[in-house]
């Protein structure tokens, strides 16, 4: 996986996801034809951009452009209050099964393995992942599941912290979603893919790889489901509501 940077050049960045090209094209800062040698760094400065800003905009790029995780089709076509209780009692719970038990398990790794940075790194990005995680599940459950289910049942939204449309809190989980994709590239690039080595393996070692893929699977599944079924059917459900009330008063 292509890990950014401001050292990364333009021919690095044209080996990853197609889309990263196209979103560096689309800033008007390097055409075809311009030299593919230069850096991000460089090429930013050169035209007066702070690189941080381009690569934070390839990192969301990068994000979004994941290989569909699972067929969408049945979950598009769940029932409203099915599909909750299923990301609920599927994702939810093994998040919270799952989560304390790598973040122990990563410290251990860490510990052990002190001299390796990139362990330490790995434990740092899953237990900041674990505490966003922890606190998303909680808001999603407490306001957005909520909305869905007085959707599903066809009755008035119920107001919550967050108001009473379901639009709020579906822009605040897409971009918490975009952030812990993000987590995950990072993830990926330390652990080239969650390998195993083939020297210095510890049954501990052995066992938070293997864990972490599985975590990471599950997450990227969770996300989709949400991201291309849930929140996209809670608008239009909450819109036809919307269109459906002015006609039963005037019934």
């Amino acid at each position: 996986m292509l890990t950014l940077s401001a050292r990364t050049t333009v021919a690095e960045l044209m080996t990853g996801p197609p889309v990263l090209y196209s979103k560096l094209k689309s800033t008007g800062i390097f055409r075809d034809g311009d030299d593919p040698e230069v850096m991000i760094g460089q090429l930013c400065w050169n035209f007066g951009l702070n690189p941080a800003i381009l690569l934070a905009m390839l990192e969301d790029a990068m994000a979004t452009a994941i290989v569909p995780p699972l067929d969408i089709a049945p979950y598009q076509d769940m029932d409203l209050g099915a599909l909750v209780d299923h990301i609920e009692h599927t994702h939810h719970a093994y998040l919270r099964e799952v989560m304390p038990k790598l973040v122990a398990n990563t410290s251990k790794l860490a510990e052990a393995h002190a001299d390796n940075e990139q362990l330490a790194q790995l434990r740092d990005e899953f237990h900041r992942l674990a505490t966003e995680l922890d606190g998303h599940i909680h808001h999603e459950e407490e306001s957005l599941f909520a909305m869905v289910r007085d959707l599903a049942a066809s009755t008035a939204i119920r107001a919550t912290r967050c108001g009473d449309s379901v639009g709020g809190p579906i822009t605040c989980m897409e971009n918490e979603h975009a952030e812990a994709q993000r987590t995950l590239n990072k993830m990926r690039a330390l652990t080239d893919n969650y390998a195993i080595p083939t020297t210095r393996t510890t049954r501990l070692w052995h066992d938070t790889m293997t864990e972490l893929e599985r975590f990471d699977r599950d997450l990227q599944e969770h996300m989709y489901k949400e991201n291309e079924a849930l929140f996209p059917r809670a608008l239009e459900a909450q819109q036809g509501q919307g269109q459906e009330q002015p006609q039963a008063a005037t019934a």
